[in-house]
């Protein structure tokens, strides 16, 4: 049977972020390569020092994007071919306690070494480094969206500062002053119950208004 037709509400929301994330890499790679036209058109003999950091940073951020797109596509790809079995175990995990999965982890860990040779052990070994590796690569695409998009911060920084008026430099920096705190936020809410369901209560309480 299908997974898309038994799709679990956490795979489901999984999947659609993703699928939003790669629409967002690629909207912003878009926009950093319209950014990138203030100073990468300069002539190589042209380009002084600021203006080669600027261009570094600009593409550092634009090549960061695209990466992110396409494994943000590749990870929406992957979870949409999940069969109905890993889609269920999948929603498992996401229901269970994180403390039981430590748990169930240390008693394979276990099991393992019981049960293995030093050959196997080295297999064992070998297998885990690359299920956290694909793991990893998995989940990624919006660290190096997070990469890229500060890439291209950083690349417009050197470039008020160093290409435009001081009063230009000052607001815009102002400006970067006043939104990174709310960003920050949103990066620590974490996994505690206690303050996410406090979080959930104040946005209940707006009712998606001010």
């Amino acid at each position: 049977m299908s997974a898309n037709h038994l799709m679990e509400p956490h795979v489901a929301s999984v999947q659609k972020g993703f699928e939003l994330l790669a629409i967002a890499a690629t909207f912003l790679s878009a926009v950093q390569a319209q950014v990138m036209t203030i100073s990468i058109n300069t002539p190589p003999e042209a380009q002084t020092t600021a203006i080669c950091l600027i261009n570094a940073f600009f593409l550092m951020g634009l090549v960061l994007d695209i990466i992110s797109a396409f494994l943000a596509f590749l990870t929406y790809r992957w979870l949409q071919r999940l069969s109905h079995e890993e889609s269920v175990y999948l929603e498992e995990v996401f229901e269970a306690p994180i403390t039981s999965l430590k748990d169930e982890e240390e008693a394979l860990g276990v099991d393992e070494e019981c049960t293995t040779d030093a050959t196997k052990s080295n297999s064992s070994l070998i297998e885990g480094w690359i299920v956290s590796w694909s793991a990893l690569s998995l989940f990624i695409p919006m660290l190096f969206l997070i990469l890229g998009v500060s890439s291209m911060a950083v690349g417009i920084q050197i470039f008020i500062w160093t290409q435009q008026k001081l009063m230009v430099a000052i607001l815009v920096t102002l400006t970067y002053v006043t939104v990174i705190p709310f960003i920050i936020g949103l990066f620590t809410i974490g996994k505690d119950r206690e303050r996410r369901r406090k979080i959930i209560r104040n946005l209940g309480k707006k009712r998606g208004d001010w």
